[in-house]
């Protein structure tokens, strides 16, 4: 982290802060997903999925409550870190200028609340599937193949933004 680099305050814009609304959004429809669901649970469900989306772990039905609970945690955590950052303490991997430093800024910002929206969405899927493989649903679609692209959008989301950031005039 370097001390010297400009100190400025950059605001969520309002597409940011909805955005950040919708992620609470989701986390509070998985809880009532799985609050409406979980007394027509067997005692015991899936739990793990394979990458096939095949089911290869049980639990007991409480496990269920796991998936909404670990993703608002992490988005609570992300969301604290968004909203109480300063940015000029990240790291970036170009020379950050006072000329260039709003549009880094901002690149950084956006792309921690995409980062966030997308694990408030990542239990959903899941939850999902549990639910209809509890109770041998087949709808000829595995919901928890949904997961997996969205772990591969987290994973590509600050590839894409470093990518941006390096088009970012130097100035």
């Amino acid at each position: 982290m370097s001390s010297n680099l400009p100190k400025l305050k950059i605001k969520l814009t309002k597409y940011q802060q909805r955005l950040i609304t919708l992620g609470w959004l989701i986390i509070a429809m998985n809880f009532i997903i799985v609050g409406i669901s979980y007394t027509n649970l067997p005692d015991i469900i899936p739990a793990h999925f394979n990458y096939k989306g095949e089911v290869d772990g049980f639990g007991t039905k409480s496990t269920i409550w796991t998936f909404p609970i670990l993703s608002s945690i992490i988005y609570f955590i992300l969301y604290l870190v968004i909203k109480n950052i300063n940015l000029w303490n990240m790291n970036y991997p170009i020379k950050v200028t006072d000329e260039n430093a709003p549009e880094i800024y901002k690149t950084s910002l956006k792309m921690l609340v995409y980062i966030n929206v997308l694990i408030a969405i990542i239990a959903t899927p899941i939850i999902i599937e549990i639910i209809l493989q509890a109770h041998d649903i087949n709808l000829g679609f595995k919901f928890s193949s949904l997961s997996i692209v969205t772990v591969i959008s987290i994973t590509i989301i600050p590839f894409f933004y470093i990518f941006k950031m390096y088009k970012t005039p130097k100035k």
